[in-house]
């Protein structure tokens, strides 16, 4: 009899400790560690993250005939911040370093900068940049960012700008010759635009239209294209 009874102990013992490790149940037999929501993640009332980002000058532009797209392309790493205003909309910013390259067709049509050709040529625009954003939420995820809509825009300071061109067997001795030219004096300081996004968690599809131009009106340069497409990363669980 006694044996019985210290089986029956032992019994009660693990099945209630089995119960303590898997969680607390309320009276209605809900695991209530399972349903508290964590204090920090992506889909809380506030959160933010590391971003990295890669993307090409579409072919969208009227003078897209000026440089060689799938080599023209962008290159964004930044940090995103986002805060829950309700259930299905959030309000955030990120700063980003961004670094585009124009890659420029050699032909007879070359006018940026000018007419004159070369085995290769480009301009490298590396900016800081803001992009506010409003986030509509398509489906919330209790431990990710869910589907959403960014709509938003951006803007910065472009505080390196390079112009280079490179020659091949133009100096005696040598295969090619590199050139770079900076403190361009008609290009514009500042670069602003709208951008949307799509994303599916850390995955996030963008488009972005510049609304500002790459050179001053005093230069009499015609502008690069002004739209870019891509994907960004987000640095997350």
């Amino acid at each position: 009899m006694n044996q019985k009874v210290v089986l029956l102990l032992l019994s009660l013992f693990f099945v209630g400790n089995s119960f303590a490790q898997e969680g607390k149940l309320d009276p209605y037999g809900r695991d209530l560690k399972a349903l508290t929501l964590n204090k920090r993640g992506p889909n809380q009332d506030k959160y933010s993250h590391l971003f990295l980002s890669y993307g090409f000058k579409s072919v969208f532009d009227a003078d897209s005939s000026d440089i060689i797209y799938g080599k023209s392309a962008a290159f964004s790493i930044g940090y995103l911040f986002k805060w829950r205003i309700a259930k299905w909309s959030e309000l955030g910013f990120d700063v980003a370093y961004h670094r585009s390259g124009y890659h420029l067709k050699q032909d007879s049509t070359k006018i940026i900068p000018n007419s004159q050709l070369h085995k290769r040529e480009k301009f490298i625009f590396n900016s800081l940049q803001a992009s506010p954003f409003i986030r509509i939420k398509l489906i919330n995820k209790f431990r990710s960012n869910g589907t959403f809509i960014d709509l938003g825009g951006f803007g910065g300071w472009q505080y390196n700008v390079k112009h280079e061109t490179i020659e091949k067997n133009l100096t005696p001795g040598a295969g090619k010759t590199k050139t770079v030219n900076t403190g361009l004096n008609y290009k514009q300081d500042y670069v602003y635009g709208l951008l949307a996004r799509v994303g599916f968690n850390r995955f996030v599809f963008y488009g972005r239209y510049r609304l500002s131009n790459l050179f001053t009106d005093k230069s009499g340069l015609n502008d690069l294209p002004k739209y870019e497409i891509g994907l960004k990363l987000g640095i997350h669980q």
